[in-house]
């Protein structure tokens, strides 16, 4: 009885680091697909982050034991498990390096977002990341303000195209800049392919070519060619609570509304 609820514990684990691992690779597709940063799944690295380390300890344990004992069969399934240990960081790594990469692409856009946003939301770059943006526009300004220090006073800050003040002699009048020179991904015109993971219903594609909007009922495994700005929501439905319910949507943390609609191709 006992060896029979260890096996079962054994095979719900191995389903839950399964369903851990598809859910990182989904999330790793969809940040290299969408043109904009994704908000940052903390929960899902976190565990995936937690779980690496936990197995390759395992590992390291067994290959040890291996060694001592010269089991040759022992040595050869754990040099198995060592693959596939390097195929799980790698998933992890490139959802970490898609991120980094539009980072280095738009560093102050990204942070003036995470102005915009709230603090108590789930903030769509980490820590670590914010950090990393900070030094890029830093090394950036420190880099421009050397060039452009020959430059008359209003072309002075390289994320400003110029001041076009017009008022009196106090300012007061004066239009305030605008940060124009600032790059910005193209959410609104980008095109994606979705792939529906449940049902949605109804759902409403703005300015179709005719000027007009369409209405499609969106079903589950449906492929749609559309505008990244349409379905980003879609997307964004999960923020990090999504691990509370299974791959079909029937487990049991009640989570709600938390998994997403839809993935990217």
């Amino acid at each position: 009885m006992m060896e029979e609820e260890e096996e079962d514990d054994e095979n719900n684990n191995t389903n839950a680091n399964f369903v851990l691992y598809q859910r990182l690779k989904r999330a790793w597709f969809d940040e290299q697909n969408a043109p904009i940063l994704l908000k940052f799944k903390s929960e899902l690295v976190e565990r995936f982050s937690n779980l690496i380390s936990s197995r390759e300890a395992e590992i390291d344990e067994a290959e040890k034991e291996a060694n001592e004992s010269g089991d040759g069969t022992e040595m050869l399934l754990m040099s198995i498990a060592r693959e596939e240990l390097n195929r799980a960081k790698y998933v992890l790594r490139s959802y970490l390096r898609a991120r980094i990469k539009k980072l280095q692409q738009f560093p102050a856009h990204y942070l003036q977002k995470r102005g915009e946003e709230e603090e108590d939301s789930n903030n769509t770059a980490s820590e670590k990341e914010e950090t990393f943006a900070e030094g890029l526009v830093e090394a950036y300004d420190k880099h421009a303000k050397s060039i452009l220090s020959n430059f008359p006073s209003e072309y002075g800050d390289a994320l400003i195209e110029f001041n076009r003040g017009g008022g009196g002699d106090d300012g007061e009048n004066d239009e305030k800049p605008e940060m124009t020179m600032v790059s910005r991904p193209d959410e609104k015109n980008a095109m994606v392919f979705v792939r529906m993971l449940e049902d949605v219903g109804e759902f409403t594609f703005q300015n179709g070519e005719d000027g007009e909007d369409r209405v499609r009922d969106l079903r589950k495994g449906m492929i749609y060619w559309c505008k990244f700005d349409h379905i980003k929501g879609l997307l964004e439905s999960s923020s990090g609570g999504e691990l509370d319910e299974d791959e079909d949507g029937n487990g049991g943390g009640g989570g709600g509304r938390e998994r997403p609609r839809a993935e990217l191709l």
